[in-house]
Formats: structure tokens, C-alpha cells, sequence
């Protein structure tokens, strides 16, 4: 499901905000926030007659009632406070009220577009979702996004008029408008990571706020506002196992913006497609992915430092220029080739191409001569794949992904292919890799 159609709905920072399904118990604390809501605006629009209705729509057992039949009731916390709440069925918003204390700062914005994507999501067919504004609300419906689609009618004493929000099916590109990123990140020889600092640098001079964070491991817990971005390798054409894991942890997106960048040695053919598909499911919307070329370490022959040289200046180029792409809203995102990056998708999934891969292209060994037995293969494997054995490393094949970090970052060259003489190539120091910024 695309989340783009969000673009248009600002929704500025609230600190200690929350959000809660109706329980059990709290129709009446609900029902003092909605009439508290409507006596701000004197019942404008409404008739005695709809005065007593509304009363009646929100007596505590009406609204615990409702939610028995379908209706949808989310209420929003501002430190521990009822603060807001919105109510949904199918295509359509019922009610929305927040509190007078809370009115013009972001909170209404907020949950109507968390009632967007919990409309869109129970039924991808929908094209438009519809509601009645009162007297009081037509302005800050039409401030949102929402369109005038009738004229102004009275129904059991109650003024409105009805209103629609389109859910584009093929938006435009959208451009990023948070203003701060917790960006993730794996790499194996620091190819992604420099591409990845490259991005923050820029967006931080240009006023974001960037926190370059590891991808191994589960996803932490993200604010409400930040946005996501992920960076790692392209690797059998989809991306490393211990990545997908990643992913799969991430929360639910609730409209947050995210963005890709991966580096490659060759093609990535169309691996962005499925990554985008996984993340817009979980409910992000997505702002733009790029891939970038950068040399790798599964070359027969060692390549010049020249050329390597040259390849990472112009990743690092266009790595600047993607972020401030992403800030103008030039940045894609394409489907990919779906023929082919689903299918390999899939596949990347299971240990199937990593056991091929270990096995006959790039089968990680030992030189005992070599090793200083210093223990960094083993701390800083992504998989847990190296343990010391008598202080030599030992290579659970079953576990390896062949991100080439330890033979990239070894400081005796003792890890590598047999039977190939190349220098292993590594973007940075093991000092740079290993710095606290990301």
C-alpha cells in the first residue's frame, strides 16, 4: 500500500504523545473529551435537536457500544492526559475531537492521518475516504487535504457538509519534510557506511537532524516524527539475511517517511522493489532509494588503487546529491524488475544462495601462520559466525552470509579465499569503521 498520499498532512513533534485503542471502562472519560471538544465551538451548526443527538452519539455506553459494531476508536495521550480521539468505520471518519488545550498544535493533523492509513489499510480497493466536517471544521479539513464534495445539508438537527480525501494510487515524488532521521546501517567493508555518513553529512548542513545507527540486531523503538533511513550492500542480487531480520523488527510505520541507499559492486536488479514493497506493507511512506557502485571483494584480481580511488569519489558525489535530492523531491524509489527481484527476494530469504555462495564462490579459511589471534573476526561478525577455538578463528559455514568483513578488516590478512592472492579491499580503516557516529 502506497503512503505518499500522507505528503500534504503536517504533523509537528508532540512530546510524551501516545496512542490507544478504546478499552473497556473509558466511554465516559471519552465522552467528556468529545463534549468538551464541541462546547470550544458554542454547538455552531447545531440545532436543539442536534444538540441532543450529539448528545446521545456520545453518551459512554453509545461509544463502547459502537465499538462492538465495527467502529474503530483511537484516542491520543499527551503524558498520561486524554488529549484527542478519532473514530473510523470503513471508508469514513465518524468523529474527531481534541481537546481545547491541544487544538492548532498538530495533534488533529496526527490522527487524521493515522485514520487514513488505518481506512486504507483494511481494504487496498479504496479510493477516497469521506466524512461530514460541522460548521466549526470545514477549514481544517481543507487545510489537511480534504475536498468539498457536496453542499451544506441539516440531518437530525446537525449542519455539515461532506468531504472527501483521495488516496492517489500513483503520487508524484514526494519530497522529505522530517526534520530528523534515525539512519540505519550495515556494512561489511565499509563501502555502505562511507555512502551512509556521506548522506548525513549532507542532510545535517542542510538543517536535519541525523543519527547514524547500527542495523544489526532487532529495530530500537522510533519517536513519532523521525524519519527512517536504511543503508546496506546489495548482495545475491536481494540483500544479507541479518538485514531482512532487520526489517521484519521494524514497527509499524504509521506514515513515517524512509529512504535506501545500497552499495554494489555490479547490478542490483531491481532489488529496491521488494525492500520498497516490505516497507510501504509495514506502513512507511517511502521517499526514495538509489544504489550506488562501489569496489568489492569478490574480484579475481586485486584492483588498482587508482580505480577504486576514482569509483568511491563519484559514489561519494552522487551520495551528496541523493540527499539533496531527497530534500527537493527528485528522488525515485522504482518497483525494480518484478519478475526477477521477486522471485530472488524470496530466495535471499532462505540460506539457500548464502550456503552456494559460501561453499563454491567465496568460502572463508583460516591461515593459523598468519593469525595474530587478536579476536576482532570474532567480536565483530554480524552473525556470530567466528568463535575462538585455542584463540584461532573457526567458521560456522551454516551461520556465514559472506559480508567480507572479517577478511576485510583482519589486520594480519589471515581470513580470505583459498586459492585467491588478492589484497582484500576495505573503504576505511578498521579505526574509521569502528567510529561511534555509526
Amino acid at each position: 500500500m502506497n503512503m505518499d498520499f500522507l505528503e500534504g498532512i503536517k504533523m509537528p513533534e508532540i512530546q510524551n504523545l501516545e496512542f490507544t485503542k478504546l478499552l473497556p471502562g473509558q466511554g465516559a472519560e471519552v465522552s467528556a473529551l468529545a463534549r468538551k471538544a464541541v462546547d470550544m465551538s458554542e454547538f455552531n451548526g447545531f440545532t436543539p435537536d442536534g444538540q441532543r443527538a450529539f448528545e446521545r452519539y456520545t453518551e459512554p455506553l453509545a461509544i463502547e457500544q459502537r465499538g462492538r459494531m465495527g467502529f474503530e476508536l483511537e484516542l491520543a495521550w499527551v503524558s498520561g492526559v486524554l488529549a484527542g480521539m478519532v473514530e473510523t468505520k470503513e471508508r469514513r471518519i465518524a468523529m474527531l475531537c481534541v481537546h481545547p488545550d491541544y487544538t492548532r498544535k498538530g495533534l488533529g493533523s496526527r490522527l487524521v492521518a493515522r485514520a487514513l492509513l488505518r481506512c486504507a489499510a483494511s481494504d487496498p480497493s479504496i479510493k477516497y475516504i469521506s466524512l461530514h466536517a460541522a460548521d466549526g471544521a470545514t477549514g481544517f479539513y481543507e487545510r489537511v487535504g480534504f475536498v468539498r464534495c457536496g453542499s451544506r445539508k441539516e440531518s437530525a438537527g446537525i449542519f455539515s457538509t461532506p468531504y472527501k480525501f483521495a488516496l492517489k494510487s500513483k503520487p508524484p515524488h514526494t519530497r522529505l519534510r522530517s526534520t530528523s532521521v534515525d539512519f540505519f546501517t550495515f556494512s561489511g567493508t565499509g563501502n555502505t557506511l562511507l555512502a551512509a555518513r556521506t548522506i548525513a553529512e549532507t542532510l545535517n548542513q542542510e538543517g536535519l537532524t541525523v543519527r547514524l545507527r547500527d542495523m544489526e540486531g532487532s529495530c530500537p523503538a522510533l519517536s513519532e516524527t523521525t524519519a527512517v533511513g536504511l543503508a546496506f550492500p546489495v548482495a545475491c542480487f536481494s540483500t544479507y539475511p541479518s538485514v531482512w531480520r532487520f526489517i521484519d523488527s521494524m514497527p509499524p510505520g504509521e506514515g513515517r517517511e524512509v529512504f535506501m541507499a545500497a552499495t554494489c559492486a555490479g547490478a542490483g536488479m531491481g532489488m529496491q522493489g521488494p525492500v520498497r514493497a516490505a516497507l510501504l506493507e509495514k506502513g512507511y511512506r517511502a521517499v526514495g532509494a538509489k544504489i550506488f557502485l562501489m569496489p568489492g571483494n569478490y574480484n579475481k584480481k586485486t584492483l588498482s588503487l587508482e580505480k577504486n580511488a576514482a569509483r568511491v569519489e563519484q559514489t561519494l558525489l552522487e551520495a551528496r546529491f541523493f540527499a539533496l535530492d531527497l530534500l527537493g523531491g527528485r528522488a525515485k524509489w522504482s518497483e525494480g524488475i518484478p519478475m526477477l527481484s521477486r522471485p530472488l527476494y524470496r530466495l535471499a530469504r532462505t540460506r539457500r544462495p548464502w550456503d552456494f555462495f559460501y561453499r563454491f564462490i567465496c568460502p572463508i579459511a583460516v591461515s593459523p601462520g598468519k593469525c595474530a589471534r587478536c579476536g576482532r573476526c570474532a567480536e565483530d561478525c554480524p552473525t556470530k559466525a567466528i568463535t575462538l577455538a585455542e584463540g584461532y578463528p573457526a567458521i560456522d559455514a551454516a551461520l556465514c552470509q559472506s559480508c567480507q568483513r572479517c577478511a576485510g578488516f583482519c589486520p594480519a590478512g589471515a581470513l580470505g579465499v583459498p586459492g585467491k592472492s588478492f589484497e582484500p579491499y576495505r573503504a576505511m580503516s578498521y579505526e574509521e569503521f569502528k567510529r561511534a557516529d555509526g
